[in-house]
């Protein structure tokens, strides 16, 4: 069992210590703001905040994870409460336009390449 911090919440989570941080979020914990893309931990989707800082959920093992706080797109709050963090993303604008650098959709139509809103606007909003 290893214990994790989403989202200011506590789990217990039952997985091999080399698990992805991407598996657990998606599979066990249903949060589904972080993307599964290359794999490789180079296109972005899959971006997280681990105690502020951008990381690649799909390439850290979650024993790595113990005893930091995870944020996942989720946690960043609500339209009526955003967090601190994003209150930079406009309301008005459409899903995507927080996101600096875009890929063309996939054949299927997915945004499967597009890099993380976690990433590259609450990451970047940080640093502004």
């Amino acid at each position: 069992m290893i214990r994790l911090m989403v989202n200011g919440r506590i789990h217990d989570v039952d997985a091999a210590p080399d698990t992805a941080l991407l598996y657990v979020l998606r599979n066990d914990l249903a949060l589904n703001g972080p993307k599964y893309g290359c794999g490789l931990g180079e296109c972005g989707t899959c971006t997280v905040l681990i105690d502020g800082t951008a990381a690649r959920a799909c390439v850290i093992p979650i024993e790595a994870c113990r005893g930091r706080e995870i944020t996942t797109l989720e946690g960043l709050g609500s339209r009526e409460r955003p967090d601190p963090g994003s209150r930079h993303l406009s309301k008005s604008r459409p899903r995507n336009a927080a996101i600096a650098s875009t890929a063309d959709h996939d054949d299927e139509g997915t945004d499967r390449d597009q890099p993380s809103p976690v990433g590259t606007g609450v990451a970047r909003g940080a640093a502004l």
